[in-house]
């Protein structure tokens, strides 16, 4: 008898340990698999849509979801995003690039609907107030310093050159990948180039070819906005600019805010796409985004 008993202690101690190990097994597994999928999916992105009808981007940094601009109606954005698999309870915020109605026109209904916080230069709020409706104050605010920390993710902002009252672009870090962003541009700074170097991640305008914009419909008062200071980048001007930001660790470039009447996608694809293959920059995706979705990108 006491030598069974003495077994059935040995087996039951036995069994206690092996069921602590296999515990603090599938607890390391988890964890394992947790950082690999961090490792493999830090940031996601979309561009919802860009042109004179609507401009709006998604991007996830963690679980954090943002949404750049709301130039759509607000069951288009919401519609828009069901088309990509997400959804509007998962949008933390919105940031606002400037007031013109092709980046704000479902601002005010997002947010009052869904309770979504806003965050835009004062500035830019001030021209766009009466045409939100009511906004919570909780959920109006105002960008008063270059950095917006939340937990792990870092927004910066800074002033592009555009004629809006303020025009703002963004740079969006999460976990050593970044992602540089500028719908409306008319001219390249150096606080433009500094904020773009080291990206993974490029967002611009390639608004108008030039050749097109001066011999279209356009009357020469609206020819010289578009191609002024405080309007629009020509295909060979972000081309330019692009070939003095691009890097070993840029992936991919989106083109946006690409012109009807004044340019065309192929136009634009190639002035960049030329750059790239005569600087042997193969690895660097190209995409020209237009109205619809483009498919999520993960880095």
């Amino acid at each position: 008898i006491t030598i069974i008993n003495y077994y059935n202690v040995i087996f039951i101690f036995d069994r206690i340990l092996y069921c602590i190990w296999k515990s603090q097994e599938n607890k390391n597994k988890r964890i394992r698999n947790t950082e690999e999928n961090r490792g493999k999916i830090v940031m996601e992105f979309s561009i919802l849509g860009s042109g004179s009808s609507g401009n709006s981007s998604f991007i996830q940094m963690g679980d954090k979801c943002f949404l750049i601009d709301a130039g759509f109606s607000g069951k288009k954005t919401i519609e828009k995003l069901a088309r990509i698999n997400k959804d509007i309870s998962m949008i933390n915020g919105i940031f606002i690039t400037h007031e013109h109605g092709d980046h704000i026109l479902g601002l005010g209904i997002l947010s009052r609907k869904y309770d979504i916080p806003i965050y835009l230069h004062e500035v830019t709020y001030k021209t766009i107030s009466h045409k939100l409706g009511k906004i919570d104050e909780k959920n109006i605010n105002f960008i008063k310093k270059d950095k917006i920390v939340f937990e792990n993710c870092v927004v910066s902002c800074f002033e592009v050159m555009h004629d809006a009252n303020i025009c703002l672009g963004y740079t969006f870090e999460y976990n050593r990948k970044k992602l540089s962003y500028a719908s409306d541009i008319g001219y390249v700074d150096n606080i433009i180039r500094e904020n773009f170097r080291d990206s993974d991640v490029i967002v611009l305008e390639s608004n108008y070819d030039y050749e097109m914009l001066m011999t279209g419909p356009y009357h020469w008062e609206l020819k010289n906005r578009v191609k002024g200071r405080n309007g629009h980048l020509s295909n060979a001007e972000a081309t330019k600019f692009l070939n003095t930001v691009q890097s070993e660790k840029l992936k991919k470039i989106y083109l946006m805010h690409i012109s009807k009447e004044n340019n065309t996608p192929e136009l634009a694809y190639n002035s960049l796409k030329e750059m790239l293959i005569r600087d042997n920059k193969h690895h660097i995706e190209v995409e020209v985004a237009l109205e619809e979705e483009t498919s999520i990108y993960k880095l």
